[in-house]
């Protein structure tokens, strides 16, 4: 009855790489790096457990069955470090720290405990639906097997718990829903520790439990386990991958608003772009390092400007001010509608040579000392990108000229 443990398998490894990436975040965040181990441990407890892992195990380290105590061994890990995680969800850092020592220093003593027990097992041939029957009447393993339940029992009713609290707690309600569904799902594994200890009873009394315990305890297993797997699924992607996607989607959206303005200051200066442009279908195609490509795009425009900055008629500037303050533009926002039409006049001069009267600087000037980081650079350029985009206003008259496609670059 371990036909869930590939899905269970593919499931964890997908969480364990979702969370594991970018690591720096493992650094700073003690409640997500126990969630990726949590997820780590849970694809090594299924791996060793899929037969072909098992045998593979018995002929690299040359001792049968040594893919049980590796599973028995990360299966109390991964208790250890869900109720970390909990921890720190619920708990004030100092207090949450100590409840982690505890959590932790409790693993490791069961682990080193029950891999004394399992290396005083007489080596035998099993697989891994059949490792309990083959040891079920040594006493060292019905010593083993009740340590072991007695703590999954009891960690799986402090995470339903634990899950339950931090459900209540938190305003998210689809992680809220999350952790109840792992609430009911440790409980429902905790049949499969009953039914392991019924086992060792019956061992004891030379009794012999009905032929569908065995079946029944790998249902709650496995039924329960895909549950807390699904239920831990959803804080995943609720505080790692949602942000990630709104991150990206954000960062591509904000690109291609640029994309206008980037592409009449390349036309304009083809030296400020550090890579050639590409086709508006291949733009929106684009998936990887966007933030990157934001960010040089962000840079190329600055270049952009400043390679105009000899083009600035103060007549123009004096003009866009009196008709943009007249439609009731003020601040950052009148700054940056300013800019926009200086940039429309400065290209324009650039490309037909026009010369230039009296020079000023860009309007938005003065703002860009309160610019501290990449995302404030961002945020004032689709402000000048955007009046940039919009149509003319009615009083400027240019000249004809021959105007760009708006092909997006890199």
């Amino acid at each position: 009855m371990q036909q869930l443990h590939p899905l269970c398998f593919a499931l964890t490894t997908v969480g364990f790489v979702l969370l594991l990436w970018p690591p720096r975040r493992l650094r700073t965040d003690p409640a997500l790096a126990a969630l990726c181990a949590t997820w780590g441990f849970s694809a090594l407890s299924f791996a060793v457990s899929l037969e072909p892992v098992w045998k593979a195990l018995d002929a690299a380290l040359g001792r049968p069955s040594t893919g049980a105590q590796i599973a028995y061994g990360s299966v109390v890990a991964l208790m250890a470090c869900q109720l970390v995680t909990l921890a720190y969800w619920s708990l004030p850092r100092e207090a949450a720290r100590a409840r982690a020592r505890l959590s932790l220093a409790a693993a490791a003593m069961l682990i080193a405990t029950l891999t004394v027990l399992f290396f005083q097992l007489t080596p035998r041939s099993s697989t891994p639906q059949g490792f309990t029957s083959a040891y079920a009447h040594t006493g060292t393993y019905q010593a083993y097997l009740t340590l072991y339940n007695l703590a999954y029992a009891g960690g799986e009713i402090l995470l339903a718990v634990g899950c339950i609290s931090v459900a209540r707690r938190t305003g998210q309600v689809w992680v809220a829903r999350g952790l109840r569904l792992a609430a009911v799902g440790a409980v429902l594994t905790l049949g499969y520790s009953s039914v392991r200890l019924a086992v060792v009873l019956a061992a004891l009394g030379d009794r012999r439990l009905p032929a569908g315990a065995e079946s029944a305890a790998w249902i709650c297993a496995d039924g329960g386990t895909v549950l807390v797997l699904a239920g831990w699924f959803v804080p995943t992607l609720a505080h790692v991958v949602a942000p990630q996607v709104r991150a990206w989607a954000r960062a591509h959206r904000d690109f291609r608003r640029l994309g206008p303005l980037w592409s009449d200051l390349c036309a304009a200066v083809p030296t400020i772009a550090l890579a050639p442009a590409r086709t508006a279908a291949a733009e929106t195609l684009r998936l990887r390092g966007i933030s990157w490509h934001l960010y040089r795009r962000t840079t190329e425009i600055r270049d952009g400007q400043w390679a105009l900055r000899h083009y600035l008629e103060a007549s123009v500037r004096r003009e866009a001010e009196h008709h943009r303050q007249a439609a009731g533009l003020t601040g950052q926002e009148l700054a940056a509608a300013v800019t926009a039409d200086q940039l429309r006049h400065a290209v324009r001069a650039f490309t037909h040579h026009q010369a230039t009267g009296h020079l000023t600087e860009y309007a938005d000037a003065p703002f860009r000392e309160t610019t501290r980081t990449p995302d404030d650079e961002v945020t004032a350029l689709l402000r000048i990108a955007d009046h940039y985009t919009a149509a003319a206003p009615k009083w400027e008259t240019p000249e004809p000229y021959e105007r760009s496609d708006h092909m997006l670059g890199p």
